[in-house]
């Protein structure tokens, strides 16, 4: 989930978006997942690939799904959105577009410069997602205080953003990547200031909570909790020394199954609300109540979908360790069928990114804002002007 923008407070209920329970085990739990996979890596010596594929399977093809099961097979979505869901298919040329261009101009460069326009994305999507959800604990926290709101900002960004630029520039799959040979120079310069920065926010952040309780004011711990496990894990995962005996393709995984554990969780809960409530008519939903009506089954639907589009890349050997059919045809420029077929499965990536970031606005949809239990949000905005800033 990209972003979850928000505009206006929510009065003070509960810390926890959902429960204690629930939000416990999207944080705590998908921190974990992620430590535990680098863990079996780094340090137990597992295969990448087989970790690789576990994690595809079980977690990030079926958070994709999630999205599929909560707008294509909503009936009341396909009616509001068709347009949105059916021009977002888009996506799934750009890649093939890109390959198209470089044959003919006869260089790799446009399609190498799709590859890493997609993988920027990717974590950037990741990023996006951790700022949505700190952005609705501090709304249903009712935190209004725009000193704390952007403090918060600038934590999770440096925190998130900056240990990523030290992986860039140091580890070697990421140098190759971005062209960097040779000894690293200036390179590990750089990765110490980017570290130093977020040591220093961190602290910054974590002293404007001490001066908070000092002073008798609430302090968010759900929110602090959420923050905390994110820039933890990524300080973790790109610590150089950690980073060094991760190979390049674990880094996906190590970032991103926090990532699904939170969406999953996220996207259950509006499932449970929107389609299963009392009072609710879910034959008016088509097949989404459906898929959602047992945990076990969306987990099973989650996987059958991944194996659809994920066997259809591996087909053609466009993912690690597998390719059945002559992938490695060349077609030109340096480029192969493997190449093409790479380029169109991205665009399943780049249509979840893509749509995620237009269906999670709670700020502008009422049906959204109670499917997700923030009950008041809009009516208060419509009756509220903004609330004066507090002092600092």
């Amino acid at each position: 989930m990209s972003t979850i923008p928000l505009t206006v407070a929510v009065a003070p209920r509960t810390g926890w978006l959902v429960d204690r329970r629930h939000d416990l085990i999207s944080t705590v739990g998908g921190a974990c997942a992620s430590l535990i996979l680098v863990g079996l890596h780094a340090g137990a010596g597992v295969s990448s690939l087989a970790l690789w594929w576990a994690w595809v399977l079980v977690l990030d093809g079926p958070h994709l799904f999630a999205t599929v099961s909560r707008t294509y097979l909503d009936a009341r979505e396909w009616k509001t959105r068709r347009l949105l869901l059916l021009g977002s298919l888009g996506w799934f040329a750009l890649g093939p577009v890109c390959f198209g261009v470089s044959l003919l101009v006869g260089s790799k460069l446009p399609f190498v410069l799709f590859l890493t326009f997609a993988a920027l994305w990717a974590y950037w999507h990741v990023v996006r997602q951790h700022y949505g959800l700190m952005r609705l604990y501090q709304r249903k926290s009712g935190e209004t205080s725009r000193v704390d709101q952007r403090l918060d900002s600038v934590t999770l960004y440096v925190g998130l953003i900056a240990p990523f630029v030290a992986f860039a520039v140091t580890h070697p799959g990421a140098r190759k990547q971005l062209g960097l040979t040779g000894t690293p120079s200036w390179e590990p310069v750089v990765a110490a200031a980017c570290f130093t920065l977020v040591a220093a926010v961190v602290l910054l952040s974590a002293g404007r909570q001490v001066w908070r309780w000092r002073k008798g004011q609430p302090v968010n711990g759900p929110k602090l909790l959420m923050m905390g496990a994110a820039v933890g894990l990524s300080a973790v995962v790109f610590w150089p020394s950690v980073s060094a005996r991760m190979d390049f393709i674990m880094f996906a995984v190590a970032v991103t199954a926090f990532h699904n554990v939170q969406y999953h969780g996220i996207v259950w809960f509006y499932h449970r609300n929107r389609y299963h409530s009392a009072g609710v008519d879910p034959a008016s939903f088509g097949w989404a109540p459906k898929v959602s009506q047992r945990f076990i089954f969306y987990a099973v639907c989650g996987i059958a979908f991944t194996l659809v589009y994920r066997g259809l890349g591996c087909g053609f050997g466009a993912h690690p360790g597998c390719g059945v059919f002559d992938a490695k045809l060349a077609l030109g420029t340096g480029l192969t069928l493997r190449d093409f077929m790479a380029g169109f499965i991205w665009g399943f990536a780049l249509h979840h990114y893509y749509l995620d970031q237009r269906i999670w606005r709670v700020s502008k949809d009422a049906g959204l804002n109670q499917d997700l239990k923030l009950d008041g949000a809009l009516s208060a905005a419509a009756r509220s002007p903004r609330p004066p800033v507090p002092p600092g």
